[in-house]
């Protein structure tokens, strides 16, 4: 596929966050299953706040309303709703359907992590509280705050090109091969975590298909020739991965006080 000269403009102007994500100090305090529980505690916010922002690409690339009207770009559209479809209703390690982010809650259990915070953070959003104040009693730190409220900064603009570039570049997640390689150590010592290994499992197959050249196509096709567009998509991938950053260093300094005063 030859890529949009914008696109490329896009993913040089992000490269150096990239490499400071895949090089971030976060993954060397990761030692024991201890520091991953710990980690799970904080990420899984990020977990969460993934599906309304695709759930807000939903609502823009496909009919969610009645009457149904065909949406202008079924190929994205199809995507999308592949995605919707696998991160609600994937089977999980018992071989039902469940979505990702109640699959994670329950490996977090398994490594012995508390879900106290972001299960009361969900159950006041689901009772009619805002975001933003739901933030405030339950999130973990700040660095955790300013990550999800980034991200509904970027749906409440209501641009789906911003929407898709924070989707698409902005997601640069966890390194299933440092959590794996843990993993594999503490199955040594006789300790197992099936579903935390299957969740892992399931993240490198999603994300070794055909998703990433399709929502490339995305961002090129909701920015057109609009050169407004295009630089608001630029500035929405730089930033969501500059809080993204943020978040690992916030996790960072919390495993290392965990660890000092330990």
């Amino acid at each position: 596929m030859i890529k949009h000269p914008k696109i490329e403009g896009i993913e040089h102007r992000i490269e150096p966050l990239r490499k400071a994500l895949a090089q971030h100090p976060l993954y060397n305090r990761l030692q024991t299953i201890e520091d991953v529980a710990l980690f799970t505690e904080q990420h899984v916010f990020a977990v969460w706040d993934f599906m309304s922002l695709l759930k807000s690409l939903q609502q823009s690339l496909s009919c969610v309303s009645v009457p149904w009207v065909p949406a202008p770009h079924p190929q994205i559209t199809r995507f999308i709703n592949e995605i919707v479809w696998g991160e609600e209703s994937d089977l999980d390690v018992r071989g039902l359907p469940n979505s990702h982010y109640v699959m994670y809650l329950e490996a977090m259990k398994e490594l012995g992590a508390s879900t106290r915070e972001i299960e009361s953070f969900v159950a006041q959003i689901a009772a009619g509280t805002s975001v933003q104040e739901a933030l405030y009693a339950y999130a973990p730190n700040e660095a955790v705050r300013d990550f999800v409220s980034y991200t509904f900064s970027v749906i409440q603009s209501s641009k789906p090109h911003c929407v898709a570039s924070a989707f698409t570049f902005g997601r640069e997640d966890l390194l299933p091969e440092v959590f794996i390689q843990i993993l594999e150590e503490s199955k040594n010592q006789g300790r197992h975590f099936v579903r935390f290994n299957y969740y892992l499992e399931r993240h490198i197959e999603v994300d070794g298909g055909e998703h990433g050249p399709i929502a490339l196509e995305m961002i090129a096709a909701l920015c057109g020739d609009d050169e407004v567009k295009w630089k608001e998509a630029e500035e929405v991938a730089v930033r969501a991965l500059e809080v993204r950053l943020a978040l690992w260093t916030g996790i960072a300094e919390h495993l290392q006080m965990r660890n000092v005063v330990l």
